[in-house]
């Protein structure tokens, strides 16, 4: 490492005075201004990384809305809650469906209520 790089974090040192500088206080200055630009890019990784899982989490979170949004629109009677292409027949109302087996138990009992 040069002096120039730590002309950055104090303009006032001088040639002079880092040459003056005791070379163990050099080497630990090295040292310690290696390890921060080693952590300034970790932590550029860190943060790329970070933008990269929020854009996954938000896609994977439109996603599973869209397919929510899918399976509601998915008729079903409601009822029992059987899917259309699980009852034989559906029928539909305004906002209301029923299956045929829900049919059936229905005229069960308006068979029995008229006996």
């Amino acid at each position: 490492m040069q002096l120039e790089a730590f002309t950055a974090l104090d303009e006032q040192v001088t040639r002079e005075d880092w040459e003056r500088t005791p070379s163990s206080v050099r080497q630990l200055l090295r040292w310690l201004f290696e390890t921060y630009e080693e952590r300034l890019a970790d932590l550029e990784e860190e943060k790329v990384l970070s933008k990269v899982e929020t854009e996954v989490a938000a896609k994977e979170k439109r996603e599973d809305a869209a397919t929510e949004v899918a399976e509601s629109k998915e008729l079903g009677c409601s009822f029992c809650g059987k899917k259309q292409n699980e009852a034989l027949k559906l029928i539909s109302g305004p906002n209301i469906h029923i299956c045929n087996e829900c049919i059936e138990i229905c005229n069960a009992i308006l068979a029995n209520d008229a006996r």
